[in-house]
């Protein structure tokens, strides 16, 4: 038997892509866009950002996340980052569009509906630094796997989390400079790039598990030969 593991990244990425195209769980955004292609990023980055959800006047229509978040920009550009060169992606691949018109929150229910694709986004990209923009995607990434992490507390700082290590921040959009100005902002990448930078010095070493980290990945896509429906990616966590 071929283990999926033969297949390369791309595939498994594209196989991920189809996959999420069919899904419908959630009521109101099953016929929206689904912003999970090769204008996410690169497979092969250290970090993977993940942020809320995309926006009904960025992502939802161009399909590239953070689309038009200049702040986001700004920050990669000032630690010499292009965007090209990490992942980004979101708690909810669909924008949660409001009966008004106006981007909306996820609720508890699309973030976990929406969960079993992050996991595999997560175990795809294999990062060395998952960063968190903003308190959605801290709760779905809670919903994996307990952190215990409060964004006002842990903010811009290095937790152990499975294998890897979460680097909370808020998100750069406009609302978030009233909790955290844009200044700190700036130091909080400039502390993301050293981490990096620090890191490509050595060998990758798996993030330590002490007292209240989680056991490594569960049972993941590698190992099974395809998946077109998210009853079946479920299927791959159990």
């Amino acid at each position: 038997m071929i283990s999926y593991q033969s297949f390369s990244k791309a595939a498994r990425f594209n196989d991920l892509v189809e996959s999420v195209q069919h899904c419908d769980l959630c009521p109101r955004l099953g016929a929206r866009r689904k912003v999970l292609s090769s204008a996410n990023g690169s497979m092969d980055s250290r970090v993977l950002f993940v942020a809320e959800a995309p926006g009904r006047l960025g992502a939802d229509r161009t399909g590239v996340p953070l689309y038009g978040d200049n702040n986001f920009e700004v920050l990669l550009g000032n630690i010499g980052w292009r965007r090209e060169e990490v992942f980004i992606t979101n708690a909810v691949l669909c924008n949660p569009k409001q009966e008004n018109g106006n981007n909306g929150t996820p609720t508890q229910e699309e973030i976990a509906n929406c969960s079993a694709y992050l996991e595999m986004v997560i175990a795809l990209i294999n990062p060395d630094v998952i960063v968190t923009l903003g308190t959605t995607a801290l709760k779905a990434l809670a919903m994996l796997s307990p952190h215990g992490i409060e964004l006002r507390d842990g903010v811009a700082q290095t937790v152990p989390w499975r294998n890897t290590r979460l680097f909370p921040l808020y998100h750069p959009g406009p609302r978030a400079i009233l909790h955290r100005s844009l200044a700190k902002q700036r130091s909080d990448f400039m502390l993301l790039s050293k981490i990096v930078h620090r890191d490509s010095l050595n060998e990758r070493i798996p993030a330590p598990r002490g007292r209240g980290c989680s056991p490594p990945y569960p049972l993941l896509l590698t190992q099974f030969p395809s998946f077109h429906s998210l009853y079946h990616a479920r299927m791959l966590l159990l």
